[in-house]
């Protein structure tokens, strides 16, 4: 699964091979991570000397000739091969003998039959055994070795240097660096605290993991957003000393019932974390799973999940988590090729990617056909009266949301009335939501303001870039919407006013089209506008909020589209996590 970067090499390839050779030794600026992984993670599996031919000198008085030796490099990803001269070597371990103190004797220069083919033998011989040996001993002060090699413009030639940090395995990009020493990552809350007993249990108990894995499936539903990055990443890939992860723990040679069901239930529980439905921080997740490296992911034992002899029961979610770590890292084909080690499991996957990529391509355009049904249901009609086409054609504002709630003349088109909550729209761009909600008036404005992210289904989180005033500020929320095949970040920029009054209150979002200054706050694929207004009002133990928006943007037009013609649950859901956080 190699590519072979060798070339034929025949004397007369070489006329130029000269002025070759001194531009690839000028310097090139580019980062030490690809010298770090090369050393860190063994990538070069094996260096020898494979063919010498010679070369017309034009600069020596002495000799007719001079003899290139011809290097093949044999990495994890590719092979390829390289000439060099005797000279080049001097210099090599000129350079080396700095830092090893102990190496093979080099060849001697002789004036006399230099050249012979049984100088040249034994020469080829010494300097094979000198490259073997400083391979053996290569560490990190070698860049002049590697730089002999010409490996990193090897590496940079394929396009690997956006991938190569995910072939490594650093303890502080991971920040468990603390878990080698004596200290240990601490836990700030009692979800992160159940992490460390439940990974705990699952390395002492092989027996039950299973029923474990389904009781952290059980636990950490609606619960994800408690925990940080670190414990995130620990519950993964393990401290790489006292605890494995559950990458590693996934790993399954075992031919009885008892293991496999075990790993189907591993499995279940990571493709759960990366879907919306189970986690509203699936995106989270997605970019710390993103982040394992190559090698700890290839301790799973993919191969056996995919291609084993029960592989129905884990392979579509298997292939489902290779394919989510294989497109938000975009790896290369080498990389794809070292993760996935053979030709029968590359060969699911590419299956498994055509297949995935259709489905969603087609789950897209049923979505655009629903929006043009709904824009032809709801296209207005001739007895509609000229008050309601007037307001609907204003420009869109906050007043205009008012006027369009006290009019009494304006039908709404009822979407949906689930357990006395309702949706309602006018056609298909006047949006309205009511939620009777068994709480306080202070409690309901948290639920619409710093806790809109935990119920709002869409929403991944939600910020305060500026205060203005006491009850004014701006606001960046951000939500992960799907745009064809694929999920984008659309993040909104709104001035939030809060008036509040005994027994009311009323939220004013207005959009911030000038938002350049606020996008240092929000990594986004992109930036949008939202205008709308809430109203609440609290009578005998119950608050019933009203929210009104008007999606003038074309993108919301697109999200909201199967929400008003139900063709998802989203209403029912996040009715049903706004009932669970009413009464906190």
């Amino acid at each position: 699964m190699k590519r072979q970067r060798s070339q034929s090499w025949e004397p007369q390839s070489f006329e130029n091979s000269e002025l070759i050779r001194q531009q690839s030794e000028r310097p090139i600026n580019v980062e030490n991570s690809i010298f770090s992984m090369i050393v860190n993670h063994n990538v070069i599996k094996d260096i020898s000397i494979v063919d010498t031919y010679k070369e017309i000198d034009n600069i020596s008085m002495h000799k007719k000739h001079f003899v290139n030796y011809v290097i093949k490099i044999k990495t994890d990803y590719f092979d390829y091969t390289i000439a060099k001269r005797y000279s080049e070597f001097e210099k090599l371990y000129d350079q080396i003998s700095n830092i090893l103190h102990k190496l093979p004797k080099f060849p001697e220069k002789k004036l006399i039959k230099s050249n012979s083919k049984k100088n040249i033998a034994e020469r080829r011989e010494m300097l094979e055994q000198l490259l073997k040996y400083i391979l053996r001993n290569l560490n990190n002060q070698m860049h002049y070795f590697l730089n002999f090699l010409n490996i990193q413009q090897q590496f940079l030639k394929g396009g690997f240097g956006q991938n190569v940090r995910l072939h490594e395995m650093s303890k502080d990009e991971f920040g468990l660096s603390d878990l080698k020493e004596e200290t240990k990552l601490v836990a700030s809350n009692e979800q992160e605290k159940m992490v460390f007993h439940y990974i705990a249990k699952l390395n002492e108990r092989n027996d039950e993991r299973s029923k474990i894995f389904q009781k952290m499936e059980k636990y950490f539903f609606g619960k994800t957003q408690h925990l940080g990055s670190q414990v995130l990443k620990f519950m993964l890939v393990g401290d790489d000393q006292r605890q494995k992860g559950i990458i590693e723990l996934l790993k399954n040679t075992s031919k009885d019932f008892q293991s496999h069901i075990s790993c189907i239930s591993g499995m279940q529980f990571l493709r759960k974390m990366l879907e919306y439905d189970f986690n509203p921080y699936a995106d989270f997740f997605l970019k710390v799973f993103a982040e394992v490296s190559i090698k700890q992911l290839k301790k799973m034992g993919i191969s056996f999940h995919v291609c084993g002899t029960n592989k129905q029961l884990c392979k579509q979610d298997t292939l489902l988590l290779i394919y989510k770590y294989v497109k938000v890292n975009d790896l290369k084909p080498e990389f794809i090729s070292f993760l996935l080690e053979d030709q029968e499991t590359l060969t699911e996957f590419q299956q498994f990617k055509e297949a995935y990529q259709q489905k969603k391509e087609e789950a897209f355009q049923f979505i655009a056909d629903s929006a043009e049904n709904l824009q032809k249901e709801t296209a207005p009609i001739k007895s509609n009266s000229k008050e309601k086409l007037s307001i609907l054609d204003q420009e869109p504002s906050i007043e205009q949301l008012k006027e369009i709630e006290c009019n009494q003349s304006i039908i709404w088109k009822q979407v949906q009335d689930y357990d006395n909550h309702l949706i309602q729209h006018i056609q298909g761009q006047i949006v309205k939501t009511v939620h009777p909600l068994k709480c306080s008036l202070n409690r309901a404005i948290e639920l619409l303001t710093s806790q809109k992210h935990k119920w709002v289904k869409t929403m991944v989180v939600r910020q305060i870039v500026k205060q203005i005033e006491d009850n004014k500020q701006i606001v960046a929320e951000t939500y992960l919407w799907q745009d064809k095949q694929l999920f984008k970040k659309v993040v909104f920029f709104s001035e939030e006013t809060l008036i509040i009054n005994d027994d009311n209150f009323e939220i004013q979002m207005r959009p911030v089209f000038d938002c350049q200054t606020y996008e240092q706050f929000q990594k986004c694929d992109e930036t949008s506008q939202k205008l709308q207004v809430t109203y609440g009002i609290y009578k005998n133990g119950t608050t019933t909020v009203t929210i009104i928006q008007n999606l003038f943007d074309k993108v919301q037009q697109l999200q909201y589209t199967p929400v008003l013609l139900k063709e998802v649950d989203y209403f029912e859901k996040t009715v049903q996590q706004l009932k669970l956080l009413q009464t906190e």
